[in-house]
């Protein structure tokens, strides 16, 4: 929301890859190391179709009321259940054991005020194309977020967009054992001026415990703020937010995995967001793409559907970690022009997939 405004590999890299993440570690004689579990995670924002700028620079009802009706031309136009669908196809070619997802935006459109006749359900499409792909997750933990609602032109139906992250996992993996799922808003939040009074924009966490071939990490997922240049103070309200999640969900005696979008942008030294992307290196982090030190930037938005070309400038997701977790690859999903659907990206951000080891660092 507000953003300011590579192709994974050959097919027999690719194909090297999933089958690397389809299959356990083990030692070099063949039996299986008790000591370590091997977890395959992802990260994805899906993209809800919009990124609501209309709608909170509008200075007039007229312009509310237009920005409104643009924002559902919007929507509808990034073809939600097509690209589902795709990042459907991306999640199943690794299958990973947990995902974290952003812009999960459930939107509906009726009269209104709080219309709930439901427009687009991302969440539920996607978890039907995954069924599909034969896949099998369930939603753990349903985060909710900012809650925007306006009324259309008609002045007599509503749009209303109800932001959610959501931690998925693999609901046919017998041995994924998930607990203490837990969820909850930063206690540091963007407050904007609109139309129609203040705006808080609402962001968080959720998480889940799991045990896994024998070995216990916490899971966590986030989306952290986007800071707005004209507004210097939401540099300062994403640091906040990282700090939070080191000394909230991430404060256990178990290794953690920590996934997200984080709007913190790690490839440009010179950009306010970095020093974000550095406290969390500073808070005991390790990040799974700089540390596979791929040949590739790793470089996940954003993806513009005016061009075939990956036009990503910028690495602002990640799979971090702390404590007893090591990684053994990370790689980028929905990247390739290949993976567009009907001329679009599966999504504006590429997604990333990691094999982590728990267990040994």
């Amino acid at each position: 929301m507000l953003k300011s405004l590579k192709k994974l590999f050959t097919f027999s890299s690719t194909a090297l890859f999933a089958a690397l993440l389809a299959f356990p570690m083990a030692h070099s004689q063949g039996a299986p190391d008790a000591s370590v579990s091997t977890v395959k995670v992802m990260t994805y924002n899906l993209f809800q179709g919009t990124d609501f700028t209309e709608v909170l620079s509008a200075q007039s009802p007229l312009q509310f009321l237009a920005a409104t009706q643009a924002t559902l031309d919007d929507v509808i136009a990034s073809n939600l259940p097509a690209r589902m669908q795709a990042i459907a196809h991306q999640i199943a070619i690794t299958a990973p054991d947990l995902v974290g997802l952003q812009e999960a935006t459930l939107w509906r459109k009726g009269p209104g005020p709080n219309p709930t006749t439901v427009l687009y359900d991302p969440l539920q499409e996607l978890l039907d194309a995954l069924n599909a792909e034969g896949q099998h997750y369930s939603a753990v933990v349903v985060e909710d977020e900012y809650e925007l609602q306006g009324p259309l032109p008609d002045l007599v139906n509503y749009l209303r967009a109800s932001g959610r992250n959501v931690l998925l996992a693999r609901s046919d993996e017998l041995d994924l054992q998930l607990s203490n799922p837990q969820k909850a808003n930063f206690s540091v939040l963007l407050q904007l001026p609109t139309l129609l009074g203040p705006l808080t924009i609402t962001r968080g966490w959720s998480s889940v415990d799991a045990q896994f071939h024998g070995q216990s990490f916490r899971f966590i997922i986030t989306h952290l703020e986007n800071p707005i240049p004209q507004i210097p103070a939401t540099y300062l309200i994403q640091q906040a937010q990282a700090k939070e999640l080191s000394d909230v969900p991430a404060n256990t005696s178990l290794p953690v995995i920590l996934v997200g979008d984080f709007n913190a942008i790690a490839n440009e030294l010179t950009d306010p967001s970095n020093t974000t992307y550095q406290e969390m290196l500073n808070l005991g982090f390790g990040d799974a793409w700089l540390d596979r030190n791929p040949p590739r930037p790793g470089l996940t938005w954003p993806l513009d559907n005016a061009t075939n070309l990956d036009t990503a400038s910028q690495r602002i997701d990640f799979v971090f970690y702390r404590g007893l977790v090591n990684a053994r690859t990370a790689r980028l999903a929905g990247d390739d022009k290949q993976d567009k659907v009907d001329g679009m990206w599966p999504s504006d951000h590429a997604g990333l997939r990691a094999l982590l080891q728990v267990g040994r660092q």
